[in-house]
């Protein structure tokens, strides 16, 4: 049987059709693209953080359900879990799933994620914004500096106004895991394992385990609920 597995955020939707156990197609989609695209009328699953768009998804996927928080069976502990993404809960509960209770998880978009799972519960982390946002938003804002793409830079000094605003917004996307990582086992004196995931996840692999699909993976398991 076939069916879908769907990340509808604030970029871009990101969809997985599955045989089974098996993704056999992958598509990463602008909002506007997924508007034109044909897409497999299948049962199916999503989450979703761009909520004005939810509707108009239901509209073009008749048989696809949005998962919700309380779906998701995993523990939050959280001071306003009235304000917490599903995305982050999906996230968590597919770590715990795949790699265990204590996880540190790395999403990178259009935010710049780092959760934390310990002891197999939802605990909070840290947001930022995202490196391509940070280069976008640089553009935008000072009228020197050219519309960059985010990239994966290994300098150590910046020789040009390109590799300068690149490396340094590199930079301070991976002093921000490094230091979070280093933080939190320290603290909690754990061998977190940490996965990486998210548009932007390929650039900061170092890490640990890269998992494009990890989201996607966790809501193929609870199709149950739903059907």
């Amino acid at each position: 049987m076939k069916f879908l597995t769907l990340d509808l955020g604030n970029s871009s939707v990101d969809l997985v059709l599955w045989k089974g156990k098996k993704p056999v197609e992958i598509l990463k989609l602008s909002h506007e693209e997924f508007l034109k695209a044909e897409l497999p009328n299948v049962k199916g699953v999503g989450i979703s953080v761009k909520r004005s768009l939810n509707e108009v998804v239901k509209e073009k996927l008749p048989k696809l359900k949005f998962l919700e928080k309380k779906h998701f069976p995993i523990e939050v502990v959280y001071k306003t879990p009235e304000t917490l993404g599903v995305d982050r809960v999906a996230l968590a509960y597919s770590a715990k799933k795949f790699y265990g209770r204590n996880v540190i998880i790395v999403s990178a978009g259009t935010a710049l994620v780092v959760d934390l799972l310990l002891e197999g519960k939802f605990k909070g982390g840290f947001i930022t914004l995202g490196y391509g946002k940070k280069l976008k938003t640089l553009s935008e804002l000072a009228e020197g500096i050219p519309e960059l793409t985010p990239e994966p830079i290994g300098i150590t000094l910046g020789g040009s106004t390109e590799e300068c605003v690149v490396g340094g917004t590199y930079r301070e996307s991976l002093e921000f895991i490094r230091n979070t990582v280093e933080l939190w086992r320290k603290k909690f004196k754990r061998k977190f394992k940490v996965v990486i995931t998210g548009g932007e996840g390929r650039y900061f692999s170092e890490f640990g385990i890269y998992d494009p699909l990890l989201v996607h993976k966790g809501m193929r398991t609870l199709l149950y609920l739903v059907f």
